[in-house]
């Protein structure tokens, strides 16, 4: 274990290092990779120099050297195939393309449309066509695919992503099926498609927990769900783990040895089953991932003991950072390592501190306190690190959902594999399985409405590292060897231990960043950026839609990282006044911006051409009344403007790009800086009346149409406007309009950032940026 452990680690931090350089720096990719090649041989051959002296004094250093060599050298070819190849010049250069794919396992059915990661096999451009075997992300719009098909697309080409593993994202305009998928992918898709038909006529919620612990299917999965799982600390249950592997063999094991088989032939058996698991739910790396952990931890029982289990873990990291360097950037594989170390290290003290000697049923209890304590430890840092906050109710929700998971996992497993040859049976297991998945559904929903269920706590690196103190203290309460002085000692440390605990929390709760923001299930925010407008609709993960950028880049850099918001997929430029538009270097500092959708009136011109240069190389397009799109999953339809009104009122802003915007079953209305002439205009054509969400046009200025509050309908009317402004926003009469109509008025100058909740009912959160 001493040998493999920092071998595992350096390797890892090797790898880690160079894909978030890359990332962050593409251009230096061209400097960096050629010079990791010569440094991992460099590496490499010291390592072997050492190795020939056979010196077992040396063995630590020669495994560490190794390491190195070996994860510099695949995490160089690794970053060669994504960041300096074809498809990621095309990627940056926004081109159309012509390309071949082998289509993936990983397809995710949004609503916008599906998206699957796939591997290029041929790549074309107007400067050439190219073999290559980098991997890419298709999105398909409505057209749906089976994993494995052979399709040629041509598409227009974004950047990729290396902490995500692919070099090109290709938003598709046609696809052509070249080859169908090959007979082991044709029976993994029917299994997982029989199980879907199984759970026909089952709840919604507890049908997608079956898909998701079952074969690792999360299209189903509603977004309230997902943030429930979440803030409950149930998030690992959406889709397959460890855990589910762990279960799948383990079952196996159980099976085999009732039937009397031998070591071997228990041994077989698992493999054979593990495989047949990674096949129906699809190898795709999370599955991997899941598998190889598994194993790890189910090996590491049957060796006995925490030592040789992390030797195991220790060696299963080692190979797959070097078999596969793009998991060094993966959320889902640190947790699941550091989850199986808090198993292997924590679990067997906590087991003997909890249970003593009492009753078989306390035992159990113990047993199934002290796994879920030690995971929920070992992760705490990188939970914490996500800036969501720490639920404080992860423990509690675990233990009342861990006597579901099994039977979900296996009959809706059986199920699956048992649908394409008895399609009545599979859907009796299916009813089966749905009861306890529909339990944790339930926990989860009851747990994450509980008062205080969440903890504020800062995201990033300062969070992780106070949760890293909050973890290392309660480690070492727990295990405090007994002694002579066991109860002095354990006292003097437990005091300690609290004042240390209590010091994080009140620096953590007293620290502004991200703390416990955004709440769950928001699905806009409006941006504190003082006397401007700058709104963010709510994508999948990190990528939104961001709706005017505000007068200061700062302030809307802060908002969108606040949020967590990595990928820009259209930014809204409603008319190029300094108030919406000034702060667009914060919205392109460190992120991607996909495509920009600007006012067809260009005035004033001298704020136009500085915005023009600034989104130089990303696609800009020009609003058009009666567009629709969906963007991220939020259908948008482009309302106004219909023609340009020029007269007493300002020309620009009654050229606002008006949209109306569905996403998560809420419909927002967001008007610019429309004034009263433009208003008129746009409720005397259109009949969108019924809207939850309105923001309010021109910051709440007088110059408003008195009907337009109880036309709109809208139950939450958003006002961006900044402090004590010189124009005298939001004006009386008009904020009486909104209040008659029966509106929920939130404002930026008084509540500062203010999030809309999804329903029902809807509710608004708001967070000042001088509080936590």
């Amino acid at each position: 274990m001493t040998r493999l452990l920092p071998a595992a680690a350096a390797a890892w931090i090797v790898a880690l290092c160079l894909i978030v350089v890359t990332a962050a720096s593409p251009d230096s990719a061209v400097s960096v990779i050629p010079a990791t090649f010569a440094v991992s041989v460099a590496f490499l051959c010291s390592g072997v120099g050492l190795a020939l002296a056979r010196r077992r004094a040396l063995l630590p250093v020669v495994a560490v050297l190794l390491a190195i060599g070996a994860s510099a050298l695949s995490t160089a070819a690794y970053l060669d195939s994504i960041a300096l190849g074809p498809a990621s010049v095309a990627g940056a250069r926004h081109v159309r393309v012509t390309a071949q794919v082998i289509v993936g396992a990983d397809v995710r059915v949004r609503p916008e449309g599906t998206q699957v990661g796939a591997r290029l096999v041929e790549l074309s451009t107007v400067d050439g066509t190219w073999a290559t075997q980098a991997p890419v992300l298709l999105r398909l719009g409505d057209d749906t695919i089976t994993p494995g098909t052979e399709v040629r697309v041509t598409a227009r080409a974004g950047p990729g992503d290396p902490l995500r593993g692919y070099a090109a994202v290709l938003a598709t305009d046609s696809l052509e099926i070249l080859g169908e998928p090959g007979p082991i992918m044709v029976i993994a898709n029917a299994v997982r498609g029989g199980l879907r038909t199984a759970l026909d006529g089952a709840d919604p919620r507890a049908a997608a927990l079956v898909e998701g612990l079952a074969v690792g299917d999360e299209s189903a999965q509603p977004p309230e769900l997902a943030d429930e799982m979440r803030a409950s600390g149930l998030s690992h249950l959406t889709a397959v783990s460890g855990g589910n592997t762990a279960l799948v063999v383990g079952a196996v094991l159980i099976v085999a040895a009732f039937l009397g088989l031998g070591l071997a032939a228990r041994a077989a058996c698992a493999l054979a089953a593990l495989g047949i698991y990674v096949v129906i739910v699809g190898p795709q790396p999370s599955v991997l991932r899941a598998a190889a952990m598994g194993v790890v931890a189910l090996a590491a029982m049957l060796a006995g003991g925490p030592r040789r289990g992390m030797a195991a873990l220790a060696g299963s990291v080692l190979v797959l950072i070097v078999a596969s360097p793009g998991l060094a950037g993966s959320w889902g594989f640190a947790l699941s390592v550091a989850a199986t170390a808090g198993l292997l290290v924590l679990a067997p003290t906590l087991v003997r501190r909890l249970r003593g000697d009492g009753s078989p049923v306390r035992r159990h209890v113990a047993e199934a306190l002290a796994m879920t304590l030690a995971a929920q430890i070992a992760t705490l840092p990188l939970i914490a690190a996500f800036g969501d906050g720490i639920s404080l109710v992860a423990v509690p929700a675990n233990l009342l959902a861990a006597p579901a998971v099994a039977p979900v996992t296996i009959l809706g497993l059986l199920a699956a594999v048992i649908s394409p040859l008895s399609p009545p049976l599979a859907h009796a297991l299916a009813q089966l399985a749905e009861p306890p998945a529909a339990w944790v559904a339930w926990v989860a929903q009851q747990s994450a409405q509980l008062p205080g269920a969440t903890l504020p706590w800062p995201g990033g690196m300062a969070g992780a590292l106070l949760a890293a103190l909050a973890a290392g203290a309660l480690i070492v309460v727990m295990r405090r060897h007994r002694g002579r002085h066991e109860r002095a000692l354990q006292s003097r440390v437990m005091v300690g231990a609290t004042i240390a605990l209590a010091l994080v929390a009140i620096f953590a709760l007293r620290l502004p960043q991200r703390s416990g923001w955004p709440p769950p299930g928001w699905v806009v925010v409006a941006c504190d950026v003082g006397q401007g407008d700058a709104l963010v609709l709510r994508a999948a993960g990190a990528e939104a839609i961001v709706v005017d950028a505000g007068p200061d880049p700062q302030l809307i850099d802060r908002c969108l990282a606040d949020l967590g918001i990595e990928r820009v997929l259209l930014l809204v430029l409603t008319h190029p006044h300094a108030d919406h538009v000034d702060g667009v270097p914060g919205v392109l500092d460190g992120r991607t911006v996909e495509e920009v959708l600007v006012s067809p009136l260009r005035e004033p011109p001298e704020q136009a051409a500085k915005v023009d240069a600034w989104l130089t190389g990303i696609p800009v397009d020009v609003a058009q009344a009666g567009q629709r799109r969906t963007v991220g999953g939020i259908a948008l339809t482009t309302l106004w403007p219909q023609r340009i009104i020029r007269g007493p009122e300002s020309a620009p802003n009654n050229a606002s790009v008006g949209l109306l915007a569905e996403t998560a079953g809420v419909r927002i209305l967001l008007l610019g800086d429309v004034e009263t002439a433009a208003q008129v205009a746009l409720r005397s054509s259109l009949g969108v009346a019924g809207v939850d969400i309105v923001k309010v046009p021109h910051h709440g200025s007088r110059y408003q149409d008195p009907a337009l509050a109880s036309w709109t309908g809208g139950r939450v009317a958003l006002i961006s406007v900044g402090a004590d402004n010189r124009y005298g926003h939001p004006a009386a009469e008009t904020l009486d309009q909104w209040r008659y109509a029966g509106a929920v008025i939130a404002r930026t100058d008084e509540a500062g950032d203010v999030a809309v909740v999804a329903g029902p009912p809807l509710g608004v959160v708001t967070r000042r940026a001088d509080s936590s």
